[in-house]
C-alpha cells in the first residue's frame, strides 16, 4: 500500500505522500532564492539540505491512523503531526527507526554547527508546518491517546517501512545534500524561524491543486518544479528579472514632487540609517505619494521585493487600495513586469487588482478542525497569506500578527522580510499597540526590512520609542522642526507646502444632543457641508434620530444612499459601507458639488477619507486625533464657500467648563460620556486638550501642529497637570498601572528569540486577537435579505463585545434574519440585535 498524503474527498482522487512532499520541498527550494535567510548566502548543498528536511515535513502520515482516513470502515483515525513527534521523541518508537533513517540522522547532524542540537530544533520546525511551534513535552499531553501504537504494522500495512521507503524518495531528490563536505551552517534561532516560515509558505503553495494537480503522470519532481516556478511568479513571490525601471513621480501622480516626496525618491541614501525611517507632515500633504516613491525607489534597488501599507481602520485601507493600485498600474505600466498581484487585504473586503478574487478550486484535506474553526473566526478569507502578495494594503494587525505568539506568525514574518512596511498614522496607536510595532520593527530591521511611519504628528514620547531615545525636554521637543524626516541618523527638517490654515476653536460645554440642534440649522440653511464625528457609534446615532424627528431640518440635507438617509459608521455590513463610503467621497471629496449637507458618523470618517467640510463638530478627543479630525476641514480648495464658514470652523463638545477630574472615581479611574475613558483611556491628555481649546481659540496650521500636540501629551506637560491638580495622579497611577500590564502582555505576547524546543506559543491567541480588535463574528445571512439601502447582504460581522456573555462556541453557523418594514431582526445566544438604516444595533440600544 503507497501512502496518501493528500485527498480530493468529493472526486475520491489521492495523491501520493512522496509526491506532495516533493511539490512542498520543491517550492521550498524555489523560495529559498528570494527569502534568503537575513544575513546568510546559502550554498547549493545548503538549499539541498534544508530541502530535504522541508521533504519531511509530512513524513507523519505514514502512520497507520492517518491513513486509515480514507477508509469509510476504519473505526479509529489519527492525525499527523503529534503523531510524527511522538515518532521522534518516544524511546519505543526510536528504537524502531530504519536504518535508512539512522544513517540520515547521523548525517544531518555533521551538517550544522550546532550538530545534533540544531538538527534535533530544524525536525520540531519541519513538524510545526501547521503553524504552533512544537515541543517534546507535547507528547505527554496526548499518553491516553497510546500514540506509538499507530506506527505498529497492520496485515496490509507497515508504517515503518513505509517510512524507511519515504526517507529514501527524499535522499534519492536531494541527493547532493548527502555528499560530504560544505560549509557547516549555523541554525540559530534566527534561521529556525526562518526555516519554520518559509516551510509554512510551500507548504500552503505546495497544496494548491491549482499549481500540484493529482493525480499526475510521473516524473513527479519535473512537476513539481514546473508547478513551483509557475506558482512564484503568478502569486507574486517572483520579482521579474532585470528589475523594472519605476515610470518618473509626475508621470505617475500629475504633479511635481514635493520637499518631503523629492526627499524619498531621490536625496535620503539607501543605507542602514534609513531602514527606519518617520515622516512628519500635515494631513493632506502627501505623505501617501511620498511612501510609494519610496517603495519604487528601494524596488528598483533590489533591496525590497514588495510593500505592505498598513491602515489603522479598514475603511481607511479601503480608502486608500485604489490609489496604491492606480499607482502601480502607472508606475510599472508592462503588465508581465510589474509587481502584482495589488491585494486589499481586509478579510471580508478582499480584492485582487481591483476585482473581488474567485474562491479556489479543489478540495484540500485537513485534518485538524480546530484550526480552521479558530481560522475562522478571527478572519476570513484565509489572512495567514496576506502578506504573501507583493503589493498589500491593509491594516496594521495583519502585520502585527507578524511579531505576536499566533498560529502562522512566522509565515507571515518571512513574507513581511522583504516587504517595504509603511504604517500610517502611528499616532493613533494605543501602548500596547505601540510596544508590538516595536517589536515587530525591531525584528524586521534585524532581517534586512525596511520600516517607513507616517505621521501628522508625533509626540515626543512616542517618538523617543521608536527611536531609541531618551525623551527631550518640553521646549526641546517643541522646537523639533516641522514637516521632517526622522532616520537613524537625524532629523532633517523640510519646508511646508501645505496651505497654511487658520482654525477657529470653539467649546460646546455640553455633550446633550438637542443643544447642537439650533447649530446645524443655521450652518445647513446657509449651505454648509457640516461634518459631525462622535466618539461612539451610540452618540452618532442618537442624534441621527434627533435631527429626522425635528421638521426644521430639511431632509435634503441630510446624508443618504439611494433615497436612504443614514449616519455613517462601522456597524454596517460590508456591501453597505461599500456603497456608503463611495457616496462620502462622491458628496465630500475633491471636486464634488456645493450645497448643504449634514454627515454624522464616528471614527471612520477621520482617518484617509479625502473629504471637505465646511464647518466641523466633534466630541472631545485627543489633541493629536483632533488634528486629524480638523484635516477633513477646508482640505480642498473651493471657490463658493458660505460667508459664515469661509474661515475654517470646528465645534468641540465637552462635558463642561469643570475638570474631567470630576469623573474620577476613588481608584482614579476616568468613566465619563463620550467615550472618555473609555475609548479614549488618558485623562490627562483630554484634559489638556480642553485646556489648550479655551486658551487658544484659534489654531494656525500646520505651524502649530508640533507645540499643539506637545503641549498636550509630552511627559512634562502632563506632570504639571498632575502638581496643579492632585487628583490627576491617582488616575497617572491607575493608568500606568494598567498600562504595564499591557506592556507585559506585549513582552509575552511578542514571539520570543528562542530555539524550537523551547519556543511556546502560550495558549492566549483569543485574548491576542481580543486586545487587537480582530475578535469580530463574521456570519453569513441566510437567505441573502436585502439591506434598507436596496443590497442584498452576505454576511454580517458581530463585534465580540456587543455578545456579551454569550459562549461563542455556541453560536449558530449562520443568522436566520426576521425582515421588517425598517429591515431585519435576529438573534444570538441571548441577545436580540436589529440592522437597519441605521446599522447594527442591540434591541436595548435605544
Amino acid at each position: 500500500m503507497v501512502p496518501w498524503g493528500k485527498a480530493d474527498v468529493a472526486r475520491g482522487a489521492h495523491l501520493a505522500l512522496v509526491d506532495h512532499a516533493l511539490d512542498v520541498s520543491t517550492v521550498f527550494r524555489h523560495l529559498t532564492v528570494v527569502r534568503s535567510p537575513p544575513g546568510v548566502m546559502l550554498s547549493p548543498v545548503q538549499i539541498d539540505r534544508l530541502s530535504f528536511l522541508a521533504f519531511l515535513h509530512d513524513f507523519g502520515k505514514c502512520n497507520r491512523g492517518f491513513q486509515a482516513k480514507v477508509d469509510p470502515s476504519a473505526h479509529e483515525c489519527a492525525g499527523h503531526v503529534i503523531e510524527g513527534l511522538a515518532f521522534l521523541v518516544e524511546p519505543s518508537l526510536q528504537c524502531r527507526w530504519p536504518s535508512s533513517w539512522r544513517q540520515s540522522c547521523e548525517q544531518m547532524c555533521s551538517w550544522f554547527l550546532g550538530g545534533e542540537e540544531q538538527l534535533f530544533s530544524l525536525l520540531l520546525a519541519t513538524l510545526s508546518h501547521h503553524g504552533r511551534p512544537l515541543r517534546p513535552e507535547d507528547v505527554a499531553g496526548y499518553s491516553d491517546r497510546n500514540l506509538s501504537r499507530w506506527w505498529t504494522p497492520s496485515p496490509d500495512y507497515d508504517p515503518i517501512i513505509a517510512f524507511a521507503e519515504f526517507v529514501d524518495t527524499g535522499r534519492c531528490a536531494f541527493s547532493s545534500a548527502f555528499t560530504d563536505g560544505g560549509s557547516l551552517l549555523d541554525a540559530d534561532p534566527t534561521l529556525q524561524h526562518w526555516f519554520a516560515g518559509l516551510l509554512m509558505l510551500a507548504d500552503w503553495i505546495g497544496s494548491d491543486t491549482r499549481f500540484f494537480p493529482y493525480p499526475a503522470p510521473d516524473p513527479r519532481l519535473a512537476l513539481a518544479d514546473q508547478g513551483a516556478r509557475h506558482a512564484l511568479k503568478v502569486i507574486g513571490l517572483a520579482p521579474p528579472a532585470p528589475r523594472p525601471i519605476p515610470a518618473n513621480f509626475t508621470s505617475c501622480f500629475s504633479f511635481a514632487p514635493s520637499p518631503l516626496q523629492c526627499a524619498l525618491l531621490e536625496e535620503i541614501p539607501i543605507e542602514d540609517a534609513s531602514r527606519l525611517m518617520l515622516a512628519e507632515s500635515e494631513t493632506g500633504s502627501g505623505k501617501t505619494e511620498a511612501a510609494l516613491a519610496w517603495f519604487s525607489r528601494l524596488y528598483a534597488a533590489g533591496e525590497v521585493d514588495g510593500l505592505y501599507f498598513a491602515l489603522p481602520t479598514r475603511v481607511a485601507a479601503r480608502e486608500l487600495y485604489g490609489r496604491v493600485f492606480s499607482f502601480i498600474e502607472r508606475a510599472f505600466p508592462e503588465p508581465d513586469r510589474r509587481p502584482h498581484p495589488v491585494l486589499l487585504a481586509v478579510p471580508g473586503y478582499v480584492k485582487i487588482d481591483g476585482e473581488a478574487p474567485l474562491p479556489p478550486s479543489g478540495v484540500l484535506w485537513e485534518d485538524d478542525g480546530r484550526a480552521r474553526l479558530a481560522e475562522q473566526f478571527w478572519a476570513a478569507e484565509h489572512p495567514k497569506r496576506f502578506l504573501a502578495a507583493p503589493i498589500g494594503v491593509g491594516t496594521i494587525d495583519q502585520a502585527l500578527l507578524s511579531a505576536l505568539a499566533v498560529r502562522h506568525a512566522l509565515l507571515r514574518s518571512v513574507c513581511l522580510d522583504r516587504h517595504l512596511l509603511v504604517v500610517d498614522e502611528v499616532h493613533a496607536s494605543s501602548p500596547y499597540m505601540r510596544e508590538i510595532l516595536k517589536s515587530l520593527i525591531t525584528v524586521h530591521r534585524s532581517r534586512g526590512g525596511w520600516t517607513l511611519l507616517l505621521s501628522a504628528t508625533l509626540g515626543e514620547a512616542a517618538w523617543a520609542e521608536f527611536f531609541r531615545h531618551p525623551p527631550r525636554s518640553l521646549p526641546e521637543a517643541t522646537d523639533r522642526p516641522y514637516p521632517s524626516l526622522t532616520t537613524l541618523s537625524g532629523e532633517i527638517s523640510l519646508p511646508s507646502v501645505g496651505k497654511q490654515k487658520s482654525v477657529a476653536i470653539e467649546e460646546i460645554p455640553q455633550l446633550d444632543e438637542a443643544t447642537l440642534l439650533p447649530r446645524l440649522k443655521a450652518a445647513l440653511a446657509e449651505g454648509a457641508r457640516v461634518l459631525v464625528v462622535c466618539n461612539t457609534v451610540r452618540r452618532a446615532v442618537a442624534l441621527q434620530r434627533l435631527v429626522e424627528a425635528d421638521a426644521g431640518f430639511d431632509r435634503a440635507w441630510l446624508f443618504h444612499v439611494a433615497n436612504t438617509i443614514c449616519p455613517h459608521h462601522g456597524r454596517f455590513a460590508r456591501e453597505d459601507r461599500e456603497v456608503m463610503d463611495a457616496e462620502v467621497s462622491k458628496r465630500l471629496g475633491k471636486d464634488s458639488a456645493d450645497g448643504p449637507l449634514l454627515l454624522i458618523g464616528t471614527q471612520t470618517l477621520e482617518q484617509s477619507l479625502d473629504i471637505d467640510a465646511d464647518l466641523l463638530i466633534t466630541d472631545l478627543c485627543p489633541i493629536d486625533v483632533l488634528l486629524q479630525r480638523i484635516g477633513r476641514l477646508h482640505r480642498h480648495r473651493r471657490q463658493h464657500r458660505p460667508l459664515s464658514y469661509a474661515e475654517a470652523r470646528v465645534l468641540v463638545r465637552t462635558p463642561g467648563t469643570e475638570g474631567l477630574d470630576r469623573f474620577l472615581d476613588k481608584k482614579g479611574g476616568l468613566r465619563a460620556a463620550a467615550g472618555l475613558g473609555l475609548v479614549y483611556e488618558d485623562g490627562r491628555i483630554l484634559q489638556c486638550t480642553a485646556e489648550i481649546i479655551r486658551r487658544h481659540p484659534l489654531f494656525k496650521l500646520p505651524d502649530e501642529n508640533r507645540a499643539l500636540v506637545e503641549a498636550a501629551t509630552h511627559p512634562a506637560a502632563l506632570a504639571a497637570l498632575e502638581q496643579r491638580v492632585p487628583a490627576w495622579r491617582s488616575h497617572a497611577q491607575e493608568l500606568f498601572g494598567r498600562q504595564l500590564q499591557e506592556l507585559r502582555s506585549a513582552e509575552t505576547s511578542v514571539i520570543a528569540s528562542r530555539p524550537f524546543g523551547e519556543l511556546h506559543y502560550p495558549d492566549k491567541e483569543a485574548r491576542i486577537l481580543t486586545r487587537l480588535g480582530m475578535n469580530s463574528i463574521e456570519l453569513p445571512l441566510q437567505g441573502r435579505p436585502l439591506s434598507p439601502l436596496g443590497i442584498p447582504l452576505s454576511q454580517l460581522s458581530i463585534p465580540a463585545h456587543l455578545l456579551g456573555g454569550t459562549d461563542l462556541s455556541q453560536l449558530p453557523t449562520s443568522i436566520t434574519p426576521v425582515l421588517g418594514a425598517d429591515g431585519f431582526r435576529f438573534t444570538l445566544g441571548m441577545q436580540q440585535f436589529r440592522y437597519t438604516r441605521f446599522g447594527l444595533e442591540k434591541d436595548d440600544d435605544v
